[in-house]
């Protein structure tokens, strides 16, 4: 089956925008304070603070995880991955790994990220939104 040109031009825009977005999530800068508040069943909730940064567009962010309620500041966080609308936040120190979807505002910035807290085979939701007074 042939198609018209216009519709292959069309198809080739979508395609080429979807790539766009795609990898527009990788260069995205997610450095800022990003808070949200675990809530367990069995435990009061606790809040976290995940500091991201990132030197330049070309490196991979890196970052610490503070939980004042427990008086943990600074615990260093091991690797954070992000592929297309996804992030994966690993510390191996305290076995945790996150995982989210990145959320974003119409205009394209990404304004919290609704994902799961895993630890000791344990998922906790947990969303998480930027300071952006700190971005």
């Amino acid at each position: 089956m042939i198609l018209p040109k216009r519709f292959n031009l069309a198809l080739l825009a979508g395609v080429g925008l979807s790539i766009l977005i795609s990898s527009s999530a990788l260069a995205q800068d997610l450095s800022g304070q990003w808070r949200g508040t675990l809530v367990a069943a069995q435990y009061d909730p606790i809040d976290v603070v995940f500091n991201l940064d990132k030197a330049d567009e070309h490196s991979p962010h890196t970052g610490t995880l503070d939980i004042p309620s427990q008086f943990r500041r600074g615990l260093p966080i091991d690797s954070i991955s992000i592929r297309d609308q996804q992030i994966t936040i690993r510390l191996g120190s305290i076995q945790v790994e996150y995982y989210g979807n990145l959320i974003r505002a119409e205009d394209g910035q990404i304004i919290a990220i609704e994902g799961d807290w895993n630890q000791s085979g344990e998922y906790v939701p947990l969303r998480l939104v930027v300071n952006p007074a700190l971005r």
